[in-house]
């Protein structure tokens, strides 16, 4: 079972890793990283909840899960890529996803607001472009948080998404009135999305008291862009330059290079 944490031990660890990583000029209020006065979910942020946060908010520790995250991912990446999603042609150079500790930081400071909503601006140096897919489900009150089973519902209620648009979409992504019903399948589905970091918190709203409520939040190397094709279609990684990868056939290898950027 996975443990819960208010936030000191776990958050001081991200914090120092972060510090580590950029102590140099960047700071996550420079103007560049997200552009026209927006400002980053990192900036003056000390990683505290929110003062909307309900008294029994809690960060739950996904340290020992990542693996569940990537696999949960990874296998439906791959499941597309192959051309066995109907409606959907495969993919030519579909990265394999790996995890990014930088992606799960912002990803945590999102769910430290307590409101299921995208953040303004989460980019960073290595992503200007940085995705995000959000999710909220309950499960009965328990000291015990099954991780697993979180992310297969989550990721399962993102990917299902599918059936809602089609092949031209992933041509040309388009927006449409129901975006907000199919986006969190085409991030899931963009090539290039090799990183990924996720975040999960609890709390108990006064209205459901028998439920906790599990905020989910996923960070991405890249996002969609309007117009542009979400991915590459052809025969299935025909066009990895180092290789498929040896778990998933129809991604490439995590030593694939990609540019997450537009």
């Amino acid at each position: 079972m996975t443990p819960l944490i208010r936030g000191s031990v776990f958050l001081a660890v991200l914090q120092l890793i972060f510090q580590l990583v950029l102590a140099t000029d960047y700071s996550w209020c420079n103007p560049e990283l997200c552009g026209n006065g927006v400002k980053h979910i990192a900036c003056r942020n000390t990683g505290n909840f929110h003062r909307r946060c309900q008294p029994d908010a809690v960060q739950v520790d996904v340290s020992r899960h990542k693996a569940d995250f990537l696999h949960g991912h990874n296998k439906r990446r791959n499941f597309l890529a192959l051309g066995r999603v109907p409606g959907y042609y495969p993919a030519a150079r579909m990265a394999t996803m790996v995890w990014d500790d930088e992606l799960q930081y912002l990803s945590m400071l999102n769910t430290r607001t307590c409101k299921l909503d995208h953040d303004d601006c989460h980019n960073t140096f290595r992503y200007a472009n940085s995705g995000q897919n959000l999710c909220a489900v309950w499960r009965p009150r328990s000291p015990y948080v099954n991780v697993t089973s979180l992310v297969d519902e989550c990721l399962g209620l993102w990917f299902n998404e599918f059936d809602l648009i089609d092949s031209s979409f992933i041509d040309s992504f388009k927006v449409t009135p129901i975006f907000e019903d199919y986006g969190h399948f085409a991030e899931m589905s963009v090539d290039k999305n090799f990183a990924v970091g996720c975040s999960i918190m609890r709390f108990t709203r006064p209205d459901y008291p028998s439920v906790y409520i599990y905020n989910f939040i996923c960070n991405y190397a890249s996002l969609y862009a309007l117009g542009a094709p979400v991915y590459e279609t052809g025969r299935a990684g025909s066009h990895c330059t180092t290789g498929r990868s040896p778990f998933y056939p129809g991604l490439c290898s995590t030593r694939e290079v990609y540019d997450p950027n537009w």
